[in-house]
């Protein structure tokens, strides 16, 4: 029976042949001898009966042979085909002997067998490409949210750079106007303090003239003094004329009277240039103390413009920069706008990605696999790599297929 199975189809037909041709052979034979011989008919005709029942019986063997080792193996292998076609993968193929027929099924196993791993990887690259597509579908979505989150950040500091420089603008002006002002509140300073100084020498002016006028009352007290001892020496000698000095008496009477009062109006005078002196010396006193404080305050709004002249540079100085962080933070909200865009057609291609890569899930999933073969495609997917490692990710797939082109070119 192993040599049966064993049998192949060229050395059934040969057996065919021989047999036929030992029939031949063998009733030429019997028709030669039985007429060179004096051999009986019944004899021949028996001799004729066993070699077609022998050769029958090989005949029969052989196509029994042909029809177990030919056509049944021939109908199950169209029975795998057939199953092969609708996408059945799970029925083994036999394994048969080593003639046509079970070479042909060791092939048909093979191929079936490739063809399972292929699907198998087909299904696993299909889940990885899934769950790789639906992680850059998440985050180029989570992205793009954080995207949009930063453009309006943006924006809103966009809008603030704005009134931020519009708001040190108006400091730079203001400072330079308040500038402007420390300028003029230092030269009204310094005419103040040249009145200041003015007053100051006019007291001291005052001063010098009322001593002056003391001394000239001095000479006026003098005077009268002097007046009034001639006045009384007058009355003196007209009392000693008598009746002829009368007249003289009465003038010196009235010198001496008038002595007397012009000497108390240099003293009433006096006092009032006594009082005066010592008020003016207290003015002068005062205009002193105003000059110096007024040279104070000059220095100290001459010091207060400076400030202001530094700090109206340093407002056009932050102003200038400002204005530059502006422009830069407007180009960054532009790019961040584009980011968002490009951001956007990458969630689209990685959801049609994901579209995809289930549609050839969907396809894939026609294939029925046997068990060994299901287990493998069901092995965990992959998690999504991080970008880093996105070329080493991509290489994988490409060393799988040249081993599956390697196998098939073996085969």
């Amino acid at each position: 029976m192993k040599r049966l199975a064993d049998m192949t189809v060229k050395t059934s037909w040969l057996l065919v042949l021989v047999a036929f041709t030992l029939l031949v052979l063998g009733v030429a034979g019997l028709a030669a001898y039985a007429v060179n011989s004096d051999v009986s008919p019944g004899l021949i005709n028996a001799g004729i009966t066993v070699a077609v029942v022998a050769t029958l019986a090989l005949v029969a063997i052989v196509l029994w042979g042909v029809t177990v080792n030919v056509i049944r193996p021939l109908e199950r292998l169209v029975e795998h085909c057939e199953k092969l076609a609708t996408g059945d993968l799970s029925v083994p193929v036999e394994r048969r002997g080593n003639n046509e027929i079970g070479r042909l099924f060791a092939a048909m196993a093979q191929t079936q067998s490739h063809l399972s791993h292929t699907v198998g990887n087909v299904r696993d690259a299909c889940g990885n490409v899934l769950d790789g597509a639906s992680g850059i579908a998440q985050g180029n979505t989570d992205l793009s949210s954080r995207t949009e989150q930063q453009a309006a950040s943006l924006e809103e500091t966009a809008a603030s750079m704005e009134q931020l420089t519009s708001t040190v603008r108006q400091n730079a002006d203001n400072a330079v106007q308040a500038s402007q002002l420390a300028s003029e509140a230092t030269d009204v300073a310094n005419r103040g303090g040249e009145v200041v100084g003015g007053v100051v020498s006019t007291m001291h002016a005052i001063s010098e003239n009322s001593r002056q006028a003391v001394t000239l009352l001095d000479a006026i007290d003098s005077v009268a003094f002097q007046t009034n001892i001639l006045a009384l020496n007058a009355s003196v000698e007209a009392a000693r004329a008598g009746e002829q000095g009368r007249g003289f008496a009465v003038v010196a009477n009235e010198v001496q009277t008038l002595a007397k009062r012009s000497a108390d109006a240099a003293k009433a005078i006096r006092d009032l240039i006594q009082r005066s002196a010592e008020r003016v010396e207290s003015g002068a006193a005062l205009a002193d103390k105003a000059g110096t404080t007024m040279q104070d305050i000059v220095n100290s709004i001459t010091r207060v413009s400076e400030i202001m002249h530094e700090i109206a540079a340093a407002s056009e100085e932050q102003n200038h920069g400002i204005t530059q962080v502006n422009q830069a933070v407007t180009q960054m909200d532009q790019v961040t706008q584009q980011n968002a865009a490009l951001v956007q057609q990458a969630a689209n291609a990685a959801r049609a990605l994901e579209e995809e890569a289930n549609e050839l899930q969907s396809v894939v999933a026609v294939f029925r696999l046997d068990a060994s073969a299901a287990v493998s495609s069901r092995r965990p997917h992959a998690a999504p790599l991080p970008a880093a490692s996105a070329k080493p990710a991509d290489a994988q797939p490409a060393r799988r297929r040249e081993a599956e082109t390697a196998e098939w070119e073996a085969f």
